[in-house]
């Protein structure tokens, strides 16, 4: 077994077999990453604010959810699509 291959084995042995792939991504994206990801999120939520319009409890889920690294950007625009159409259809 080569030490390429130690290494491997150590990583995986270090992650928790119940733990997802979703929760993974968390760790994908740096720091710096996450900072650039909530300034646009909270830019966006204070632009709906401004608008009069207020921001839905899921859609602050879903920009927790992509700051953290759980989604994308091309997630969370599809999944935020979805659910202004949801919400239009009431």
């Amino acid at each position: 077994m080569t030490s390429e291959n130690h290494k491997t084995t150590q990583r995986q042995d270090n992650v928790d077999p119940s733990t997802g792939i979703d929760q993974l991504k968390e760790h994908q994206i740096s720091e710096s990453e996450q900072s650039k990801r909530k300034e646009t999120v909270d830019f966006a939520n204070a632009s709906v604010n401004l608008s009069g319009l207020e921001v839905t409890e899921g859609m602050k889920r879903l920009g927790e959810r992509y700051i953290s690294g759980e989604i994308d950007l091309e997630e969370f625009l599809a999944i935020s699509q979805q659910e202004n159409a949801s919400a239009l259809s009431k």
